[in-house]
């Protein structure tokens, strides 16, 4: 009679500790082929850049190949659903932003992502944001912009990554500040849209300050107005700060560029991660190309630091989307 409980618990432990035992050998033998890794907007944007550097120094370090993947659609949305749906193992990563991870489920009602979804294994770099005119709209500073904007017959065009988007809110946000309404035209991607900035099909849009967008403004193809940054910028000292004009004091925000797992991952492939993105982030060579994009390569955190840091951007996020009556479209 007393044997079967013995048994049982016998059985079971058993059964625990070969559970324990296969997820420690699967942890150990973590990635034991290529991973994927996802990024929610067209090639040439700043999340493909920093993914495709990072990404190359993380496969040297878990020694299988990391196949960076576009799944474009839903202001990024899209990719982040099949990031978070994957199997969360740690074979299917984000590079992601909050554009994508925050501020497309504010202003997407079709987005069925949440924050929440994810989880940040590592920050790879910020990137700084501008806001930038075409090149013959007739305006060299933020003042001269804000006093066009008000006097202008027709609303000034603005582009961005989507409805919701960090960019569509800037944008908004600045107009608001100069006491003006703008006409906001939504694309799939920054690249579309900085495009149509060069060619003069829009009049203004806040970018990213990286590869193709400094390009454009070396070349004088796009005119920048004015930095949204704490500090300047040292690759363009000349650029002033927004904050300097006045009710532009608050106006402060970056991109930065993370590598996200389904928040389902287990801690032990988390880590593994978190490890090879900093070990990839300590290479000079990937160092220099994030640098050459324009961004700043981001100091390491611990995974709960990380944790603190993702927790406070959704909270500063939803402000920003309140304070502009942002409904989801």
């Amino acid at each position: 009679m007393h044997s079967t409980p013995r048994a049982l618990i016998r059985h079971c432990t058993a059964l625990f500790v070969g559970l324990a035992l296969a997820a420690s050998v699967a942890a150990q033998t973590y990635p034991s082929k290529p991973v994927s890794m996802i990024v929610a907007f067209p090639p040439g944007g700043g999340s493909d850049v920093l993914g495709r550097a990072v990404g190359k120094g993380m496969a040297e370090v878990l020694g299988q190949p990391i196949i960076v993947e576009n799944v474009v659609g839903v202001g990024g949305s899209l990719g982040v659903l099949k990031a978070a749906h994957a199997q969360p193992d740690g074979y299917t990563l984000l590079a992601g932003s909050p554009l994508e991870l925050i501020y497309t489920p504010l202003g997407v009602a079709a987005a069925k992502n949440k924050p929440e979804d994810m989880r940040l294994a590592a920050l790879v770099g910020y990137t700084p944001l501008a806001i930038a005119v075409r090149k013959d709209l007739g305006v060299n500073t933020l003042e001269e912009f804000v006093a066009l904007a008000k006097k202008s017959d027709k609303p000034l065009s603005f582009g961005s990554t989507g409805i919701g988007s960090l960019y569509h809110l800037m944008a908004e946000k600045a107009l608001q500040t100069a006491g003006a309404h703008g006409l906001h035209a939504p694309y799939n991607g920054m690249a579309p849209y900085v495009k149509d900035l060069m060619g003069g099909v829009i009049d203004f849009a806040v970018v990213p300050l990286v590869g193709p967008v400094m390009g454009a403004m070396e070349s004088g193809q796009i005119k920048a107005l004015a930095l949204a940054s704490s500090q300047p910028l040292a690759r363009l000292p000349k650029l002033p700060l927004a904050s300097a004009t006045k009710g532009f004091e608050d106006y402060q925000f970056s991109i930065w560029i993370g590598i996200e797992a389904s928040a389902k991952t287990p801690d032990a492939q988390v880590a593994a991660v978190h490890k090879a993105a900093y070990t990839a982030l300590g290479n000079p060579d990937i160092r220099k190309i994030i640098e050459t994009a324009g961004s700043t390569v981001a100091e390491p955190m611990t995974l709960a630091q990380l944790d603190a840091f993702y927790k406070k951007e959704v909270v500063k996020a939803a402000a920003v989307a309140k304070s502009i009556k942002l409904e989801p479209q």
